[in-house]
């Protein structure tokens, strides 16, 4: 099987969605490029797959029409991938101009479309009855995912994300500034915001609000800027516990629940909001009030053995549940089912 693939390089979502299951697939032959021509496709593939859209060079969707006329012309059946629900929340960044009529279109118009779960697939198969399940997993003891640690003098709660998180990390700001005032905790503790990015407009005064919110002014802790794609789990790498604060929403309902599974790579526990996604993981520390989290990061902080046997729980589960490997077989059936 030849498959093509087309996404943005630099892109978390291409890298997870696309790039990586789809290099690490076995017997197949993979060209991951971020523009799709009519030379590449002469060449010959069975598959196109794209995560939502293609965005031309100048920044904009590619018609759908277009794309559907080039697979038509050249036998290659449409894959669309789509890792979140297409209408944002009314505050997020990115809503002005997000490109909900364009995604709709190329769902209706794939071969098959791949989601992340029963939620999204609920709402695509309206659309395009040929949807199918592929969650998000993580090649376990390979590349950037393998067991590295390194340890350090204090307990570090680390959160990884991006300007799009804002609302998400004001859900703790209180309880932080009660972490913040403890003076026998905060001999222990130390907090870490991973992902810092001001390169965009208007995006230095979001991530200074978040910095203010998880470390109460970089009193609880320090920053880290972003790495790229490749390299990210290396946020990680010194950290003890993930913090995952998540606002009760219908498109957060539909995100996965891969900040659960970077975790388990480095075998640490998760505090995580009692909230779709990540309210049906079974080892877990769920938060369903706003004093739950001083209480349990008190817990996991003086608790080293917790701490330990949570983060394996945790890693037992995704292994078996969310493993690249295991998914892969399949994302290659149904790939393949295509050109039967």
């Amino acid at each position: 099987m030849r498959i093509l693939t087309v996404g943005d390089r630099f892109s978390g979502v291409s890298y997870h969605r696309l790039f990586m299951p789809i290099q690490m697939m076995p017997k197949t032959y993979a060209m991951l490029t971020d523009m799709l021509t009519e030379a590449e496709l002469e060449k010959g593939y069975d598959v196109l797959v794209i995560n939502r859209y293609i965005i031309n060079p100048d920044g904009h969707p590619q018609p759908v029409h277009e794309v559907v006329s080039l697979c038509k012309k050249y036998d290659v059946k449409l894959v669309v991938d789509i890792d979140d629900y297409w209408r944002l929340d009314e505050w997020h960044v990115l809503k002005a101009w997000y490109p909900v009529q364009t995604i709709l279109d190329y769902i209706i118009a794939a071969d098959l479309v791949t989601c992340t779960n029963e939620l999204l697939w609920n709402e695509i198969r309206p659309l395009n009855s040929n949807v199918a399940i592929l969650p998000n997993a993580l090649p376990y003891g390979n590349d950037q995912f393998t067991h590295t640690r390194i340890k350090t003098d204090k307990v570090k709660f680390v959160y990884t994300g991006s300007i799009t998180h804002e609302e998400d990390l004001k859900i703790i700001q209180f309880p932080f500034k009660k972490v913040a005032s403890d003076v026998q905790l905060m001999q222990k503790v130390h907090f870490q915001l991973c992902g810092f990015d001001d390169s965009g407009e208007g995006s230095a005064a979001i991530w200074h609000r978040m910095i203010s919110n998880f470390t109460c002014g970089l009193k609880l802790g320090d920053v880290k800027r972003a790495l790229p794609v490749t390299e990210y789990m290396n946020f990680y790498n010194d950290a003890d516990v993930s913090i995952v604060p998540l606002r009760a929403t219908k498109f957060n309902a539909m995100k996965s629940n891969l900040k659960i599974l970077e975790a388990a790579c480095k075998r640490i526990p998760v505090i995580c909001s009692n909230v779709p996604p990540y309210d049906t993981a079974p080892f877990v520390e769920k938060i369903d009030k706003q004093s739950d989290w001083y209480v349990t990061i008190k817990k996991l902080a003086n608790d080293a053995i917790y701490r330990e046997e949570r983060g394996l729980l945790n890693f037992a589960w995704c292994n078996e549940n969310y493993n690249l490997f295991k998914v892969n077989e399949k994302r290659k059936q149904l790939y393949a089912s295509l050109k039967m």
